[in-house]
C-alpha cells in the first residue's frame, strides 16, 4: 500500500495524474468521467495509478476515524430501508379488477341503453368503454371512461371519489404483459378529455384501464409509482 504522506507516483503528464486524482476522489463531472474511463481502459499505466491512488486516499481518510456504533434507532431504520417487506406489484394490484371490471362494463352499457344512465352532452362516441371498478385503497372512486378510436381520444368521467391530499390521478393503459403506459393525468375536473397517440391506439385490444395516485405533475418513473385506485378493462360498446 502507498505511503499515507507521499502519493504514488503513476503515468508521466501532469494532467493524467490530476484526473486520476479526481476521478478517485469521484469529483470528476459526467462528461469529464466518461472520458476518463474511456482513456482508462486502454492506458495500463493509468489504471495503476488509479488503483493505487485510491489507496492512498482510503489510508489517509479512514485511518484515524473512530469506530462509532450505531444509534439502536439508525439501525432499525436501516433495516426498514433494507429489508421492508416487498409491495404488491403492479400487476398484483389490477389484475383482480380485469375480470370483475368486464361485469362492470356489461351494467354500465346496460344502464346507458336503457336510459337509466345518461351521458355528458359532450361524450365522445365511444366504440370502447370501460368501468374502472375501485381497488381497496380507491374505496368510493366511481369513474367510467369512453374511448372513440375514430378521433383517438378517452374521456374520463369521474363521478365520485378525490384523490389524495397533495396527489393527482393518472390514467394507464395496461396492454398484455408490456409496461404500464401513462395516458395523461386527470384534471380536477369532472370530465377529462385526454387524445390518444397512434402507437397506443394499436394497443387497445384486450387492455386494462387503470388509475394510480401520483405526486403533482405525474409519476417522476415514467411507471406507476403510487397506490392503484382503480382498474378495469376496454370492452366494446
Amino acid at each position: 500500500m502507498s505511503d499515507q504522506t507521499t502519493p504514488p507516483i503513476g503515468p508521466e503528464d501532469d494532467d493524467g495524474r490530476v484526473l486520476a486524482a479526481e476521478y478517485a476522489l469521484g469529483l470528476l463531472p459526467d462528461a469529464e468521467r466518461s472520458n476518463f474511463e474511456a482513456r482508462l481502459a486502454e492506458d495500463r499505466d493509468l489504471q495503476a495509478e488509479v488503483v493505487a491512488l485510491e489507496e492512498h486516499f482510503a489510508t489517509i481518510l479512514y485511518e484515524d476515524v473512530d469506530e462509532v456504533a450505531p444509534s439502536p434507532q439508525l439501525r432499525k431504520r436501516l433495516e426498514t430501508v433494507l429489508f421492508k417487506p416487498n409491495e404488491p406489484s403492479f400487476w398484483k394490484q389490477i389484475w383482480p379488477y380485469g375480470l370483475g371490471g368486464v361485469a362492470a362494463a356489461l351494467v354500465l352499457w346496460l344502464a346507458v341503453n336503457t336510459g337509466v344512465v345518461t351521458l355528458d352532452e359532450d361524450a365522445l362516441n365511444a366504440d370502447l368503454v370501460a368501468e374502472l371498478a375501485p381497488t381497496p385503497d380507491g374505496d368510493g372512486l366511481v369513474v367510467n371512461a369512453s374511448l372513440d378510436t375514430t378521433l383517438g381520444a378517452v374521456q374520463v368521467v369521474r363521478a365520485a371519489g378525490e384523490p389524495p391530499a397533495g396527489r393527482v390521478f393518472e390514467l394507464w393503459l395496461i396492454a398484455g404483459d408490456a409496461a404500464p403506459v401513462s395516458l395523461g393525468l386527470l384534471s380536477a375536473e369532472r370530465s377529462t378529455i385526454i387524445d390518444l397517440p397512434e402507437e397506443v391506439l394499436a394497443q387497445l385490444s384486450g387492455a386494462l384501464l387503470a388509475i394510480s395516485d401520483e405526486p403533482p405533475g405525474g409519476s417522476p418513473t415514467g411507471a406507476p409509482t403510487g397506490a392503484v385506485r382503480a382498474a378495469g378493462p376496454l370492452t366494446s360498446s
